[in-house]
């Protein structure tokens, strides 16, 4: 019943403490697969206790005015865009290949960008981006170090569709309230850069789905996903402007996925996970079972529920 916020992983945490949130506590943080939190929080990783919170957007985009949404008030010479360190650490090692793209691309505006963040520029940097993702129609989203990154939700906050090239199965579980949020109407979905064997291939079949000829119906959806991409960042992305709709969907997120393990009941409850539970803390000696409030007859502690309650059947 306790949370422990865990979003800026380069703080150290006493060993006992981390022992305290390795435990029980639900963890938020803002990416499930970052290596140092499956290193330090492995119960936590392993167990699922993770509930993936949303990144802090740029106040630049976050208490900006609302940004065009209609692709016809969009700048076609940076229709595509990209800002940010293309020396990453794991997937984003296949950053540079955005360069390759670039090439093909009609409309494409792609820079490599080094943040320092004791550098007073750091600020002239983020407002120049900020104004040329809100031009922008798609936002390229590659993996960095983790798979999912702070210009995702940026993004929505421009107006500006994200292409997220992420593995389907690593994005599914590291995206923030997806029990409200429809990730499929406001984000685009393509492979990693590491796994694309033909650049050509990708860049063909973004155009067509994305591009600025894609045409009419194709476009109309890239306005109506913008429009879409803008309220869930409004409703429950924007740390600045609606801090308590963060929170009421982090609650309801908490809510949602403590039903699912069978903690409490709701129209997410699951039978077999509670089931579980309470067998696994009945096994540890620290619940009573609900049959009594006794261990089976002839129980020791490597055979818990003893010998008799098997051959009655209580227990497989």
């Amino acid at each position: 019943d306790h949370f422990f916020i865990n979003m800026k992983y380069a703080i150290d945490i006493e060993t006992s403490l981390m022992k305290v949130i390795d435990g029980r506590a639900v963890v938020l943080t803002i990416d499930r697969d970052y290596w140092l939190l499956m290193k330090f929080l492995r119960n936590s990783y392993e167990r699922g206790s993770l509930l993936i919170m949303p990144y802090v957007s740029s106040t630049f985009l976050d208490v900006a005015d609302d940004p065009p949404l209609d692709h016809r008030e969009k700048d076609p010479s940076t229709w595509y865009f990209f800002r940010g360190t293309m020396k990453r650490k794991h997937g984003g090692l296949a950053r540079p290949m955005m360069f390759d793209m670039q090439k093909l691309m009609n409309g494409a505006d792609f820079k490599g960008v080094v943040l320092n963040k004791k550098d007073n520029s750091i600020f002239g940097i983020l407002n120049r981006t900020s104004v040329q993702m809100r031009r922008s129609s798609v936002c390229l989203c590659p993996e960095g170090d983790s798979p999912t990154s702070l210009r995702v939700f940026e993004a929505l906050a421009a107006g500006c569709v994200p292409l997220i090239m992420v593995d389907r199965i690593s994005i599914a579980t590291n995206l923030p309230f997806p029990s409200l949020i429809d990730w499929d109407k406001i984000a685009f979905f393509t492979h990693p850069l590491g796994y694309i064997n033909n650049i050509t291939t990708l860049v063909s079949a973004i155009e067509d789905t994305v591009g600025m000829g894609a045409g009419k119906d194709k476009l109309a959806r890239l306005d109506e996903m913008r429009r879409e991409g803008r309220k869930a960042f409004n409703r429950y992305f924007s740390y600045l402007r609606n801090a308590e709709g963060v929170a009421e969907a982090m609650l309801f997120e908490a809510w949602v996925q403590v039903q699912r393990k069978g903690a409490v009941q709701g129209p997410y409850f699951n039978k077999k996970a509670a089931e579980k539970a309470e067998k696994d803390e009945f096994l540890l000696g620290k619940v009573k079972p609900k049959w009594g409030g006794k261990r089976f007859p002839g129980s020791t502690k490597g055979d818990p529920f003893g010998k008799k309650a098997k051959e009655k059947g209580l227990v497989t």
